[in-house]
């Protein structure tokens, strides 16, 4: 017998909150569907995801559990119920026996988060032998929006499963011309759940790879004192506040350097319930005497009060709602342990940092040189400057190290040094930026910077002139990551940069590309980066692209975006006194409105720049380097 169609009432402004607008990227959408496959007693998920661009559109992910399903009674009297809350209409928040496992879900709105990537959404779920498929359809959803109410009809069982549920999700809107990064999927799956491993009897694949319990374990990523001692602190059951009954349990860790690009993993401190992350990496808006600290911790930390008796998790499920009074008081909790934390951390440092010197055989070599060096006045500064500074410099790895002993040993080589003796003698060597400012009053070592800028900016440029004129094989990471790691090729100013992924995330969320936009139109990618208080927002366009006045007033848009967002943010992270613009494409439509815009948003900081105009002036500018270089080398002699 034909089964009757499967009703469902909507709001579809909700659908589009709980769908589109706050699901956009993969982890968290899997995560969603994840989760209820652990509500139903699945000790298997198997996740299936095309390799490649999800170009066609026979592409299509597939999330299939091996649970006990969904009956046709279940699916129309608790699966369609949107917002049904599962743990006061059911008699326990437990799952059947004999897992009986704490249930992750609460709001029944975690089957709409695939709105998120896909238009068209898959169920076919088996319980007791009994086969139920039908499919949800956004384009269809939005024409019944008026009434309200939808018909999905039901459809015949695929064969392809014997048990539990299959999600399948089809027209893809996302990934389309690059595909979906397994690696970075996988890590973010890891991350947001605890219960993977045989103890919880749950294991994650994807296109048949497990995610292993290794995939989980960040602390194998921390840094490493003198001693082989970890940066680690450790909470067992710790009250956040007294008498109370309010707990933490888990771990803060400091990884040996800032940049997630390095090894995957994004900074911050994730906030697990029920074996489920319940907020996302952060800082607890952390404001310390370290604060450069904060950028190299990341941690996992237990509160399973906060989705107890009252469910203080946002809707999206991967935030907390603050103010509450539990909440409140852990985010209290977490400032306060996270400034111990960065005291903890910076004392560690600064002593690694001396033992790294004293045990340099470049440092050792430092020492032999010196005493052959008749200025004793000297030769003792050079030693201090060294040793102190580096011990102070907190945030220098290895490398820098080794390099700054070897500036100081090419320091004595030069009689100029002496001429700034007594004021660096006199200066508190702990100041590390009034030594700055003394150095870069010094000629020999602006020339000595000098030398080291020339040669990596001549390679510099023959790479950028390589990937202009490669354009047909330019890939999307390959000029971002370049103009984030060299942005002087835009702008001279801009020697030391921090990318703001958070601000170019938003951008692309905020500002999507049609689907229907050939692809040697479409942007490359957005890039913003920050330099000391100014927000640089940069919309990369292909080298073959030409600008026109369309184009200028979307710029524009960006910009104000983005400066409406820095001026209303509460974060010292996020803050920034000026934001500026800049379009970086191959030309610009001749015209005489063009023309004009253009100046016009100069007046607001807004520019554009071409490819070729971007390559010429790093070409005379690297002319200006040589010159200059010369000059003081021959002066310093």
């Amino acid at each position: 017998m034909d089964k009757e169609p499967f009703r469902m009432d909507f709001d579809i402004s909700t659908i589009k909150h709980l769908g589109l607008q706050m699901y956009s990227t993969l982890p968290p959408v899997i995560g969603e569907l994840v989760a209820n496959a652990w509500d139903a007693n699945a000790t298997k998920v198997e996740i299936t995801i095309p390799e490649g661009p999800l170009d066609s559109e026979d592409s299509e992910i597939v999330i299939k559990d091996n649970g006990i399903g969904m009956s046709d009674e279940d699916i129309r009297q608790k699966y369609l119920i949107v917002g049904r809350d599962r743990r006061k209409q059911e008699p326990s928040d437990r799952t059947p026996p004999p897992l009986s496992r704490r249930v992750m879900g609460r709001k029944g709105i975690g089957k709409f988060s695939a709105f998120g990537i896909a238009a068209e959404i898959e169920i076919e779920s088996v319980a007791d032998n009994d086969a139920s498929r039908f499919v949800m359809n956004y384009a269809r959803m939005l024409d019944a929006a008026s009434e309200r109410r939808i018909s999905f009809p039901a459809e015949s069982p695929s064969g392809r499963i014997s048990g539990g549920t299959a999600i399948t999700l089809r027209h893809l809107t996302k990934y389309r011309s690059r595909g979906i990064p397994l690696r970075t999927l996988r890590r973010g799956l890891a991350r947001r759940f605890a219960i993977v491993g045989e103890q919880a009897r749950f294991s994650i694949t994807v296109n048949g790879d497990p995610i292993t319990v290794e995939e989980r374990d960040l602390q194998r990523l921390l840094d490493r004192d003198a001693e082989g001692t970890p940066y680690l602190w450790t909470f067992e059951e710790e009250e956040i506040a007294p008498n109370t009954d309010l707990t933490i349990s888990g771990w803060i860790g400091s990884l040996p350097r800032t940049t997630p690009e390095l090894d995957g993993v994004d900074r911050g401190i994730s906030i697990m319930a029920r074996g489920k992350m319940v907020q996302e990496p952060f800082l607890f808006h952390a404001v310390v005497g370290q604060q450069y600290a904060l950028s190299y911790l990341v941690g996992e930390l237990h509160a399973e009060f906060v989705d107890d008796a009252e469910d203080t998790i946002g809707t999206s499920r991967n935030t907390l709602v603050w103010d509450t009074e539990a909440n409140g008081r852990l985010m209290e909790w977490g400032k306060r342990t996270l400034n111990k934390i960065a005291r903890e951390w910076a004392r560690r440092r600064s002593e690694d940092r001396s033992r790294l010197v004293k045990e340099s055989t470049a440092y050792r070599e430092f020492k032999e040189r010196a005493r052959n060096n008749r200025d004793d006045r000297a030769m003792t500064l050079a030693d201090r400057l060294v040793s102190q500074t580096i011990s102070k410099n907190l945030t220098s790895d290895d490398q820098e190290v080794e390099r700054t002993i070897e500036s100081a040993l090419n320091f004595l080589e030069f009689n100029s040094f002496a001429a700034i003796t007594k004021d660096l003698v006199e200066a508190d060597l702990a100041d590390v930026h009034k030594i700055i400012d003394l150095f870069q009053q010094w000629e020999v070592v602006e020339a000595m910077e000098m030398s080291r800028v020339t040669k990596g900016r001549v390679e510099t440029i023959a790479k950028l002139q390589a990937l202009i004129e490669g354009e047909d094989t330019l890939e999307v990471p390959t000029l971002h990551r370049f103009l984030r790691d060299f942005p002087w090729v835009i702008d001279p100013r801009w020697s030391l940069v921090g990318d703001e992924v958070r601000y170019s995330s938003l951008l692309r969320k905020m500002f999507p590309e049609a689907p229907d936009r050939p692809e040697v139109d479409r942007r490359i990618d957005f890039l913003c980066v920050q330099e000391r208080d100014t927000l640089i927002v940069v919309e990369i366009k292909r080298p073959k692209y030409r600008a026109s006045e369309k184009d200028l007033k979307q710029l524009e848009d960006y910009v104000l975006f983005m400066r409406d967002q820095v001026e209303q943010t509460n974060e010292p992270e996020w803050s920034a006194r000026t934001v500026v613009g800049y379009l970086l494409c191959g030309a610009v439509v001749k015209d005489g409105i063009v023309r004009q815009r253009m100046e016009s948003m100069k007046k607001s900081q807004i520019f554009v720049r071409t490819y070729a105009d971007m390559l010429a002036s790093v070409q005379r500018l690297h002319g200006e380097f040589v010159r200059r270089y010369e000059e003081l080398r021959r002066r310093g002699q």
